[in-house]
């Protein structure tokens, strides 16, 4: 089994277990959502997270996964997808979304009818990880309303994260579908940090 095809099943087997502990209260995980949004919180000791804003889809049996929504690379769409000639916006950047298997790339996008083989992120929002399958929406004429590439991914051992939220290294904040395609990803982070700070302890 090759590598995009691993991840493929790890995030369709994701079960939708809440995260534990208090902390996860103010993002009603007990409820339908299938990801939250996660924010490094000032205790945040890992460098590679520092001041991030992540999309995570909730844990199952190999741990959860999430991706970066606030790191553009200096690398264009139209660079990384020389190929794609229906891909909009061709000098947007692709963004960074963690530190694994940074060389695989994915989508995020809003659709008006959900496209073939995609997760739900939120109502209107998908995930895709067949960039051939994005080409063929895009070919066939079916535009996204927002659209974002992403390079690698986060992700944690079972049990990691929970004791990560547990050490107050993580705010958990309900799913923001505008928070994905944020115009300026710089002011994403302390808008939402802003914002952890009026839900009450």
């Amino acid at each position: 089994m090759n590598r995009r095809r691993h991840l493929i099943h790890s995030l369709l087997a994701l079960a939708l277990a809440p995260l534990a502990g208090h902390a996860a209260r103010p993002a009603a995980v007990g409820g339908s959502d299938r990801a939250v949004l996660l924010l490094a919180s000032e205790r945040m000791s890992d460098p590679r997270f520092r001041n991030t804003v992540l999309a995570v889809l909730r844990h199952g049996p190999g741990g959860p996964l999430g991706v970066i929504l606030n790191r553009p690379t200096r690398f264009s769409r139209g660079q990384i997808l020389p190929g794609f000639k229906a891909l909009p916006d061709k000098h947007l950047p692709v963004f960074h979304g963690g530190p694994v298997q940074r060389t695989t790339l994915f989508y995020m996008a809003r659709f008006p009818v959900e496209p073939p083989a995609v997760l739900t992120l939120a109502p209107g929002v998908y995930m895709g990880l067949d960039l051939e399958g994005l080409r063929r929406i895009l070919e066939a004429g079916m535009a996204p309303q927002d659209l974002r590439i992403y390079a690698g991914y986060a992700g944690w051992a079972p049990g990691q994260l929970e004791r990560e939220v547990a050490e107050g290294s993580w705010h958990i904040l309900q799913m923001d579908a505008d928070a994905l395609f944020e115009d300026d990803p710089s002011s994403l982070y302390p808008r939402l940090l802003a914002r952890t700070r009026l839900i009450p302890a």
